[in-house]
């Protein structure tokens, strides 16, 4: 009987992976099925309605062309027919729907793109409709479909199959030897009846490896070994697992489906695998020139720049100010400090559209200290150079203050004997910053510089505030310019996602040789 209980607890815990497995390969079935069925449907009805006829609870029009207003000439109007009587086409006459804004923002869309074919798609408002255009001889025939919803989850059916499951490896348990690692495979492997039916062969294999696995694991006694430690150091757990299960859910989950996203492409709701494509049209630039704003290699060398000016200013400014802040002459050191730490207290979001305001426009408060002192106005965000500086400038009043706390700490743990001996020994204030305040800040500086790299090189409030990646996208970085695929460019997340898994390996690969080098250096002092 023991072995029975060692059998259905290794299944329990297996299984649970399992049926999370089994539930995403479902979601993804099922959200696939309606986006199919829906588009399939909106198709047909702007065909049905194109040639005269009509599908029954499709919403189907045809919508005249763009003509000029008579009173402006700018705004354009159009006409609606349905039922076979026209009317106009806006929110406020006679006998319109709440659909009117949405067939003629179709209509305007599809003589904006010209598509030879017509255009199906699903509405981005999570309802389920899908919505088709299609070209006639005197107008567009639209449809839009109902509201649908997705099918249920199917908790009997995944019941049943976990039921059968625990039978197969309870038998295989009682019958022992290597029957029982035949039953935890068959077991665990009933789990995957259901996506081998949704034809979702991914998540079936998953699911056999995750069985095959755990079959080696009893093999080799892991999972006895796993539960008695378990048992041993349940205090230790029970304390350790609210964090454990903190990181998971909201830092090892949507880490794992962002690097999963990035093989896929979305267009109008829907998913499609494309493998590598998305980091190849990355990395290979789109096949635009180097220095076009949206090649990765000029947005990488922009945020390299960026990174290395902010943290140079950091690092100078936060050390010269700690230096002087150290002095036994001044007064009002309290203050001093308060002062100087006060724009690293404010959020950097409030801080970004301060200095946006500063920056814009002939009057704003950089300009008009300009003028004061007898120069010419600068339009900030008309240049990349301008632009570039004012995001460097705003970055530089944000990250200051943690170089010069930093410092301070380091210069505070120098011991004053050393300064005295080489007073006595007649070294000059260069020798002795040189040789004795340099290697005391250095073990200081190197953590904090790796970490305020890694802030400045994600720092997406001040460039998406400040410049928002004026003039022509030129002063985006990497991150800013993933969030533009992701919201900004057709909702391309497959895109976004790629570019956030390549930032990714990037920061990792500066961590290591940072920490060499931090490491490196500290064996030299």
């Amino acid at each position: 009987m023991t072995t029975v209980v060692r059998q259905l607890r290794d299944f329990a815990v297996a299984g649970v992976l399992c049926i999370l497995i089994a539930s995403i390969a479902f979601v993804g079935v099922r959200n696939r099925e309606l986006a199919e069925r829906q588009l399939d449907l909106a198709s047909r009805a702007a065909q049905a309605i194109a040639e005269g006829r009509a599908l029954p609870d499709v919403h189907a029009v045809i919508v005249g062309p763009a003509t000029p207003s008579p009173k402006r000439s700018y705004l354009k109007t159009r006409k609606l027919r349905e039922a076979g009587v026209w009317r106009p086409l806006t929110a406020s006459a006679a006998g319109s729907t709440d659909d009117d804004k949405l067939f003629y923002d179709a209509a305007t869309r599809f003589d904006r793109l010209h598509p030879d074919g017509g255009v199906t798609e699903l509405l981005p408002d999570g309802t389920g409709r899908a919505l088709a255009v299609r070209p006639m001889a005197d107008g567009l025939a639209i449809a839009l479909t109902p509201p649908a919803r997705p099918a249920p989850y199917p908790f009997l059916v995944l019941i049943g199959v976990l039921g059968l499951g625990a039978a197969l490896a309870a038998a295989g348990a009682l019958v022992g030897g290597r029957a029982a690692l035949a039953g935890t495979v068959a077991g665990l492997a009933a789990l995957a009846i259901p996506c081998v039916l949704w034809q979702s062969w991914i998540a079936a294999t998953a699911i056999v490896l995750v069985g095959a696995a755990l079959a080696f694991a009893q093999a080799a006694q892991l999972t006895d070994r796993f539960a008695a430690g378990v048992r041993s150091h349940r205090t230790a757990l029970g304390f350790l697992a609210p964090a454990a299960i903190s990181m998971i859910v909201l830092v090892a989950a949507p880490f794992v489906i962002g690097l999963v996203l990035g093989f896929y492409d979305h267009h109008h709701g829907t998913w499609t695998f494309v493998g590598f494509h998305n980091f190849a049209e990355i990395l290979s630039g789109g096949g635009r020139p180097l220095d076009d704003p949206l090649n990765f290699w000029f947005i990488l060398g922009v945020t390299v720049l960026w990174t290395v000016a902010n943290v140079a200013f950091h690092v100078t400014i936060g050390v010269a100010l700690a230096l002087v802040l150290s002095r036994t002459w001044l007064r009002g050191k309290g203050v001093w400090r308060m002062l100087f730490i006060l724009p690293w207290a404010v959020p950097n979001y409030i801080t970004a559209l301060i200095w946006k305001g500063m920056f814009t426009g002939e009057y704003g408060a950089i300009n008009s200290l300009l003028h004061w002192a007898g120069l010419d106005g600068v339009s900030w965000f008309s240049s990349w150079a301008t632009s570039f500086s004012a995001n460097v400038i705003t970055n530089t009043w944000l990250g200051f203050p943690f170089m010069m706390v930093v410092a301070l700490g380091a210069l505070e743990s120098i011991p004053k004997e050393l300064y005295e001996a080489a007073s006595v020994d007649g070294a000059s204030a260069w020798q002795r910053f040189r040789h004795i305040t340099m290697p005391h800040l250095r073990p200081a500086l190197g953590p904090a510089v790796a970490l305020g790299s890694i802030w400045t090189f994600n720092m997406f409030n001040v460039i998406y505030l400040v410049s928002a990646g004026q003039p022509g996208g030129s002063t985006n970085i990497l991150v800013t310019d993933a969030y533009r695929w992701a919201f900004e460019r057709g909702e391309r997340y497959g895109m976004a996602a790629a570019y956030a898994t390549i930032i990714f390996l990037i920061l990792l690969l500066w961590t290591v040789f940072g920490a060499r080098i931090v490491r490196s250096k500290g064996d030299v002092t």
